[in-house]
């Protein structure tokens, strides 16, 4: 590390930490409005502080020394669209692990510079910075886009770090059998000889030998001294003729289902798409680790038939975090996601139950009078929604729930809507700031059975419809 002093020090910090914004490509991911599961990962100075996935989306982030500011990837132009990002992911996972962090913002960057991680602050020459998949971003924390299944490494003197170990072996063995275990830089693969693992170094092709004299659950790391912990390596040691991963762990793992929607919401107040992407998250602690998930869904309230009440099957011992489901108009799902450990440990948790609105185009349930017509939106529930400049143009549904919601958009010059559901009218103004899968009205709670609506322009300005939102 260089002698220069303090100021250019965190000039140079700043630099490569966020002055990679200019080589972010423009074909980078689109956003992703859903939370997503990935793996964050702190290493500090004399240890590893938090290594546990972790739930995120694009949001804002406070900190003591850098006030409160938005961190969803569109920091500095980054992206066009927001999204989950590494420093939010930090923000989860010391929210979600008990620990803190600080961290200056830089107004020129729109981005956060991170102080300090739990106990380990930055010096004058050992900075703070941040990988993802093993390699050394070239952005800020809040410009750095992340995916599901994604690997978020923050380290203590980033940039004085070689390598980023990576460590790969058997995951069972049994008492007194030799297994072999290799370390390689993770972002190329290199093999990494010199590494301290288990008690062993590796050998110029990253290789060492490992075997251990007890039954147990070993959790392994490579070092070296110029590069990133590996992450953990978890081994089942048994005696020779038991089952693999019993000896060591009697306890069940945690699961969360993440994305179902919040409590009673509408699949439109997440995104977009008529598929909704579902992402939940496994922990074993301690224990052998998860090794695969069964994922259920069933229907729920007036509407479903006594034949599909039951849970049926979305995926069945995977080893995915997230999936997209797309359920049927004006239904509503519940969901459920199982864990189970190496040890057959079995874990279950149900999420929030989700509603699919009638989206504008679902001719069988909703009717649309002359007058009204469909245009492609980006932003709209199934990317299309009708439009009516004039009054009298009317739509028409029928439906079996206790309550109904209108969702599309208010316009700055909006007009109004008549709404009659069965024998009561409310006329709704659509006036106000011009966004995308709103909820423009909603019904008082109705007697359960069958309804019928009837929707009116009644003039004023224009209108527009995006979906009905049907409740059981």
């Amino acid at each position: 590390m260089s002698d220069r002093p303090l100021p250019a020090r965190r000039r140079a910090a700043l630099a490569a930490l966020l002055g990679g914004l200019l080589l972010v490509s423009a074909a980078a991911p689109a956003a992703h409005a859903d939370p997503v599961s990935v793996k964050l990962r702190v290493e500090g100075k004399s240890g590893t502080i938090y290594e546990k996935p972790v739930t995120t989306d694009g949001h804002a982030v406070t900190t003591v020394s850098g006030g409160t500011h938005k961190c969803d990837g569109t920091n500095g132009g980054a992206h066009p669209t927001p999204g989950p990002t590494s420093t939010a992911t930090l923000d989860d996972g010391a929210k979600q692990g008990g620990f803190t962090f600080d961290a200056t913002f830089n107004d020129g960057f729109e981005d956060f510079l991170i102080d300090r991680i739990g106990p380990d602050s930055s010096t004058s020459s050992e900075f703070w910075g941040h990988f993802n998949n093993f390699v050394s971003s070239q952005v800020g924390g809040c410009q750095q886009r992340v995916g599901t299944g994604d690997e978020v490494l923050w380290v203590w003197d980033a940039f004085s770090k070689a390598h980023a170990l990576k460590l790969a072996g058997p995951t069972a063995a049994r008492t007194g059998q030799s297994i072999g275990v290799r370390v390689t830089d993770g972002g190329t693969g290199a093999p990494i000889p010199g590494s301290a693992i288990g008690g062993r170094l590796t050998d110029a092709d990253g290789r060492a030998t490992l075997s251990f004299a007890k039954a147990g659950i070993y959790r392994l790391k490579a070092t070296r001294s110029d590069s990133v912990r590996s992450p953990l390596l978890t081994v089942c040691v048994d005696p020779v003729g038991a089952p693999s991963c019993t000896s060591g762990d009697k306890s069940s793992p945690s699961v969360e289902l993440l994305s179902a929607g919040a409590a009673g919401g509408w699949a439109s107040d997440r995104s977009a798409s008529r598929s909704v992407e579902l992402a939940w998250q496994g922990d074993d602690g301690t224990g052998s680790g998860v090794s695969r998930y069964d994922v259920d869904v069933r229907e729920t309230g007036a509407a479903a038939r006594t034949s599909d009440s039951g849970w049926r099957s979305l995926l069945t011992g995977t080893t995915k975090v997230s999936t997209r489901f797309r359920g049927r108009s004006g239904r509503q799902y519940e969901f459920r996601v199982t864990a189970l450990d190496r040890a057959g440990n079995r874990s279950s948790a149900t999420g929030n139950k989700l509603l699919i609105p009638v989206d504008d185009r679902d001719r069988s349930l909703i009717r649309f009078s002359k007058g009204w017509k469909r245009l492609q939106r980006k932003g709209a529930w199934g990317r299309h929604m009708v439009r009516s400049p004039r009054r009298g143009a009317t739509a028409r549904l029928r439906f079996r729930g206790t309550r109904l919601a209108l969702i599309g958009r208010r316009l700055p010059k909006g007009g109004r809507l008549r709404v009659k559901i069965d024998r009561g009218t409310r006329t709704v103004r659509v006036r106000g700031a011009a966004r995308h899968r709103r909820v423009l009205f909603t019904s008082k709670r109705l007697r359960s059975g069958l309804h019928r609506v009837r929707v009116t322009a009644v003039g004023g300005g224009p209108v527009e419809l995006d979906a009905v939102g049907v409740r059981p």
